[in-house]
């Protein structure tokens, strides 16, 4: 499963799908995971130009937060041995971190909010944190 949530002044998108290849490692699935969630913010960036809004909503390098320390290693070339293997389709990532389109953050667990799209909530105070994380103003108005 990969999942990931784009927050824009608040909830914007969230994808939430099964994967179409098996990943060998949880780090693996993040990459994948990761990789989608940039294919969709180059899309969402060329729709904002075309509709001259892009420096008013994504002025600058886009934030991903990723609570996967393997994920965020091979993100920045600290390739384990064990992520060696992932296909070259998925270096856009580092493409884009490169060209300064992308940042990619640790995060921790307990506030990914692409968590609940992925896990099942055992926890209801976890995910009554994560409902009032997303759905807070962003700004007094």
């Amino acid at each position: 499963m990969l999942a990931f949530y784009i927050d824009l002044f608040g909830p914007l998108y969230w994808m939430s799908k099964c994967q179409t290849v098996t990943a060998g490692s949880s780090g693996e699935a993040e990459i994948y995971a990761m990789d989608e969630c940039v294919k969709f913010l180059l899309e969402l960036v060329q729709l904002f130009a075309f509709l001259g809004v892009k420096d008013l909503f994504i002025p600058g390098v886009n934030i991903i937060y990723n609570d996967n320390q393997a994920c965020i290693n091979w993100s920045k070339s600290l390739t384990t041995k064990g992520l060696r293997h992932i296909q070259m389709k998925e270096n856009h990532v580092r493409e884009n971190i490169a060209n300064n389109f992308v940042s990619i953050h640790h995060v921790d667990g307990k506030l990914s909010s692409a968590d609940l799209f992925t896990k099942e909530m055992k926890d209801t105070s976890h995910f009554i944190e994560l409902h009032d994380m997303m759905m807070c103003p962003r700004f007094q108005t």
